[in-house]
């Protein structure tokens, strides 16, 4: 695959190189400096080959991504010098002759990436790590996906799920095209799942959006029987994985899931380093969180149900601005959610109102709002009253809050018991 803009991979890369000083890079070893000048190397090869026949933006990106990869590479700097203008060449022969000559670089640089990946994946800054191999598949997929292949069966026979679901994760959003080869690779994801997230909370890439979770799969799960999803959502803290942690403690019922929303928290601003998002990814979405969010989760639910036999519907509860995305599924998809606990938490209003009346009837929603929490009296009182009436004047007949002693807290206990019972389990 050969591309002609940079990818989002290349451009984190760079953020990361001009932010030094902010975002601890990985360390580089004396062989991890030799894979960056190999593939520096092979993408000034790949810009000769498009200045030549005049695409120079992307030879300009490609000698810019080099420079990032070493600084000091004179042959990258000086060929971008030269470089009359930044525009490509619409001319079809021109584009053909290109494609043509830079394939057998852009192989061998994508190869690079994958060995550096491999070089560096257990540093502690995986951003940028696993941006390297995404990179690899922007460059040229079909080279990173034998590289995966290779690697995921090496590793899985040494029994190291926890590399194998690392790698796996990130190259299911690059499907080989081989039937037969993803459906094994997805039957081994979910083993490593299966596996690992009974001790800690796994951090999972959607397949078909770009909303990241945590999931937490219940101890005895398999995927033989249905499982009810619990979805927890957290407040403005964003801590994510800690709220998945704390639902799953003690877990043997639900399939626990925490996405990594916007809508939660009160800014986004610089706040990167609470989420598995780049800040340009953050800044993208400030301004509308929930056409997000709303959307993440509805492909968050779609993927558990199809690897880890989820079911239809939802629990779900929101802590404090948890409580937002909490209120907006009652609201406007009461037809997925069999219980909704908002525990201290925020209500902004309701976007749109479903028309199901049977839905509406069906679905509890069941508060709890601790006593002495200091934004009870100041605003989360007069937001439950707001959405007690919008719900009663819509058609909701199983609303009710409790207050419970305790100050602005996540109410992980009650939300558990309501679920159980509106799911017909026995503890």
């Amino acid at each position: 695959m050969i591309l002609a803009r940079f990818g989002s991979a290349v451009l984190l890369l760079l953020a990361l190189s001009l932010h030094a000083g902010v975002v601890a890079q990985p360390a580089d070893t004396s062989s991890s400096t030799k894979l960056k000048q190999a593939i520096a190397k092979e993408l000034v090869s790949a810009a000769d080959a498009a200045s030549d026949n005049g695409q120079n933006a992307t030879a300009a990106e490609f000698l810019n991504e080099a420079l990032v990869l070493v600084p000091e590479d004179r042959k990258a700097a000086k060929a971008l010098e030269k470089l009359d203008n930044e525009q490509n060449s619409e001319d079809a022969d021109a584009v053909a002759k290109y494609e043509k000559k830079v394939n057998k670089a852009l192989k061998k640089a994508a190869n690079g990436y994958c060995q550096l990946f491999s070089e560096l994946i257990t540093d502690k800054d995986r951003t940028t790590v696993n941006a390297w191999l995404a990179r690899a598949f922007e460059l040229h997929a079909e080279t990173a996906n034998d590289w995966v292949e290779s690697e995921y069966r090496t590793l899985y026979g040494k029994k190291d799920f926890g590399e194998v679901y690392r790698l796996l994760n990130l190259a299911q959003l690059h499907p080989t095209g081989d039937e037969k080869k993803d459906v094994a690779r997805e039957s081994v994801l979910t083993e490593c799942v299966a596996d690992l997230s009974v001790r800690s909370p796994l951090l999972m890439q959607c397949r078909d959006h770009d909303m990241n979770y945590y999931i937490s799969l219940p101890a005895g799960w398999t995927k033989d029987k249905e499982w009810p999803i619990y979805v927890t959502q957290e407040g403005a803290g964003s801590n994510f994985q800690g709220m998945n942690r704390a639902a799953a403690k003690g877990n043997k019922e639900f399939i626990i899931i925490t996405c990594c929303t916007f809508s939660n928290t009160n800014s986004l601003d610089g706040q990167a380093k609470k989420y598995p998002y780049t800040q340009e990814f953050l800044d993208e979405w400030s301004g509308n969180r929930l056409a997000f969010d709303e959307p993440g989760l509805l492909a968050v639910m779609k993927e558990v149900r199809e690897l880890y036999n989820g079911t239809e519907k939802i629990c779900i509860t929101g802590y404090s601005g948890g409580g937002i995305l909490t209120w907006h599924m009652v609201f406007k998809h009461p037809d997925k959610v069999i219980a909704a606990v908002p525990a201290c938490g925020n209500f902004a209003g309701a976007q749109e109102i479903s028309d199901d009346a049977e839905a509406k009837k069906k679905i509890i929603v069941h508060a709890y709002q601790g006593e002495k929490d200091q934004h009870k009296e100041t605003m989360l009182d007069a937001q439950w009253e707001s959405a007690l009436k919008l719900a009663k004047d819509n058609g909701y007949e199983n609303v009710s809050r409790d207050i419970i002693p305790g100050g602005h807290i996540a109410c992980h206990q009650q939300a558990r018991e309501v679920f159980l019972k509106a799911c017909g389990i026995e503890e």
